[in-house]
């Protein structure tokens, strides 16, 4: 992409200093109380530069409002990765906690109590 943009660059300035070569007459400039005289060339090529400045200038603060907002969105982003991952964490470990539970008998109960506690659920 950079590439393409200084070979567009390069023609741009090869047209801009053939344009100049070829209009080498001398005009008269007046601006509110100025006035003075150059080549027609250089008074174009001096009104499309400032034009390119105020285009830039007027895109510049909704291209840095636009970063501020993307930058702000990649840090939300990364926070909301780490949460996802640390909730990823809990939930395994709970997992494992709910599966220890399950394989294993209850506190205090002996195999006897285990066995008496069936036998009586069986005769009811």
């Amino acid at each position: 992409m950079i590439t393409l943009l200084l070979i567009l660059a390069l023609i741009i300035a090869v047209i801009a200093v053939i344009f100049a070569l070829q209009n080498t007459a001398a005009v008269s400039v007046s601006f509110f109380v100025w006035q003075f005289n150059q080549s027609l060339a250089l008074v174009l090529l001096l009104a499309a530069f400032v034009g390119v400045i105020i285009g830039l200038l007027t895109i510049l603060p909704g291209s840095i409002r636009t970063r501020w907002q993307l930058a702000a969105r990649n840090k939300k982003i990364a926070s909301l990765e780490k949460e996802i991952e640390e909730l990823k964490e809990k939930l395994t470990s709970a997992e494992q906690r709910l599966q220890a539970l399950q394989s294993t008998p209850p506190v205090g109960q002996s195999e006897s109590t285990l066995t008496s506690t069936n036998s009586i659920e069986q005769s009811e």
